[in-house]
């Protein structure tokens, strides 16, 4: 059979109900019937993983099972890259179930919901359905997809896409033809909608396989210790684009990321401090951008460094605020001077009161140490509005621009600006 075969075959979205308790667990499938949809009940985790789930089916998920427990159930789908839709139930704690979720995600797994026992009729149905019908739409779609592709293979054989992996001698090259290019990514004033500076990401310009993101060369970087390398050859495009900045009489901060082997560098300092004055440029154009964890080996090293950094003239921002394991520590031991809150808390803020405590207190910590705040990830209107109610400093986020050319982010501030 192919596989738009089976597909079609399935294209109703199976939904199983995952509960030791039977009574709970046919009460829930007598919810399901009034909405007219069928289940399938399971008492036993064991029979459950037995049977046949794909990504596009609903797992309703008690947390508490006793032979094996939801978190088990999660974790060896994931292990089988078996990714359903997961509704998580529990009358235990809020916080087990919200942490559950947390668990999930980091493992790709799709959680749309979680819902405490004991829950109303309606609530269950109501999510129920919303998560069938955007279940089974996204199967249909997935058919249609498999169909265009088809027809586009038939019609385009000799049009193989280039799977070569990237190999360390690949960038080296990349980097001694300097194929490697910058965007920018604006980030603007919550209180009044002014341009505040932009964030530099890197991409590469392969002259065969085309535009390249950076999450697909920088490990490579870091394993084979060429990140002084890459970071000297951004710089230098900064630098150069300096000169298009301030003929546009742009009064801006630029954002550059640093990794672990830039800090652990002690004659960096310097080296950036010639750089600047060789092309006479205010240090503080330029904020240096280093994430927790990349604080978290060699900290005497790297205190020396961000201090010298500092004195010298180069602002710092700690990037991914909250995910390290000693934030406040590093918080309380640099001299940052601005704090960029961690995106996964950003983005769950309008659906998620805990990521929304977590980013308040963040932008509090941020005021009583005189730094800035921003918040990356910005993506829709929703988001901007909480933030901004919060007091958060400066946003940065598709909502705002996505990362542009230099060109075109000076156009794009022009355009702004009339």
């Amino acid at each position: 059979m192919t596989q738009e075969a089976i597909l079609s075959s399935e294209q109703e979205c199976n939904i199983f109900i995952v509960d030791d308790n039977e009574q709970q667990a046919h009460l829930m499938q007598e919810m399901a019937k009034a909405a007219k949809l069928k289940t399938r009940v399971f008492t036993s985790s064991i029979d459950f993983l037995k049977s046949t789930i794909t990504h596009y089916d609903i797992v309703v998920l008690d947390l508490q099972m006793p032979d094996k427990d939801g978190i088990e159930i999660m974790r060896e789908l994931a292990s089988k890259n078996i990714k359903p839709h997961f509704i998580l139930v529990s009358g235990f704690d809020e916080r087990v179930l919200h942490s559950a979720k947390q668990l999930a995600e980091s493992k790709q797994l799709n959680v749309v919901n979680t819902l405490t026992k004991p829950f109303k009729a309606k609530d269950f149905i109501a999510l129920l359905t919303k998560t069938h019908e955007a279940c089974t739409l996204k199967r249909s779609q997935q058919i249609e997809s498999n169909k265009q592709l088809n027809n586009d293979l038939a019609s385009s054989i000799n049009l193989a896409p280039d799977t070569e992996t990237i190999t360390i001698e690949d960038l080296k090259l990349a980097i001694r033809r300097h194929e490697l290019i910058i965007h920018y990514q604006p980030q603007i004033w919550f209180d009044d909608n002014r341009l505040q500076g932009a964030e530099i990401i890197m991409r590469w310009q392969h002259p065969s396989k085309g535009l390249i993101l950076p999450e697909q060369f920088i490990p490579l970087a870091e394993k084979h210790r060429l990140m002084n390398l890459l970071t000297e050859e951004i710089l230098m495009l900064a630098i150069k684009d300096h000169k298009k900045i301030t003929e546009s009489q742009l009064d801006i901060k630029v954002a550059i990321n640093l990794s672990a082997q830039n800090i652990n560098d002690l004659s960096m300092p310097e080296k950036l401090e010639a750089l600047v004055k060789s092309n006479n440029i205010d240090p503080e154009f330029f904020s240096l951008e280093i994430t927790e964890s990349a604080l978290m080996n060699g900290v005497s090293e790297s205190l020396d460094i961000l201090n010298r950094l500092r004195m010298k003239g180069f602002l710092l921002s700690i990037d991914d605020f909250g995910t390290g394991h000693s934030s406040l520590v590093t918080l309380y031991q640099a001299p940052f001077t601005e704090l960029k809150i961690d995106q996964q808390f950003i983005k769950h803020i309008t659906v998620d009161n805990d990521a929304a405590a977590i980013v308040k207190i963040c932008i509090l910590l941020a005021k009583e140490l005189n730094m800035h705040c921003v918040a990356e990830s910005v993506e829709t209107q929703e988001t901007w509005d909480k933030l901004k109610k919060l007091g958060c400093d400066i946003a940065q986020g598709d909502f705002v621009a996505p990362p542009m050319p230099i060109d075109d982010f000076i156009d794009w501030v022009g355009k702004r600006n009339h």
